[in-house]
């Protein structure tokens, strides 16, 4: 895996993470890890639970370059990744049980 690659990835990761904890409580309490997020049984569902806002967008960031990655995607095309994203929650729409992992794989196969 390329340098640069790996640096995206760990980059996600570190956004992933920080959306275990709010804002305020992250800032007051930086010793206390963040939960773990199994990627793969993060479900429709669950992730319909986060609502709207800067959680939920990094979710979808790291959700977005993590299946990127695994395709060795190199280029990032912003309306694509839309429709995809938009493809993404009409699935978890119909199915909320569905990891949310399984949900962008079928996404991305568009």
């Amino acid at each position: 895996m390329a340098v640069g690659a790996l640096e995206r990835i760990m980059a996600a990761a570190g956004l992933l993470a920080s959306c275990a904890l709010p804002p305020s409580a992250a800032a007051q309490t930086p010793t206390v890890p963040p939960r773990k997020v199994e990627i793969n049984r993060l479900t429709c569902e669950e992730f319909s639970a986060v609502g709207r806002g800067e959680d939920r967008d990094r979710i979808l960031i790291y959700m977005n370059g993590y299946v990127d990655g695994t395709r060795k995607i190199t280029t990032w095309d912003a309306s694509e990744v839309g429709k995809r994203i938009d493809e993404v929650m009409r699935i978890c729409k119909e199915s909320p049980k569905l990891p949310l992992l399984d949900a962008f794989k079928r996404a991305w196969k568009r």
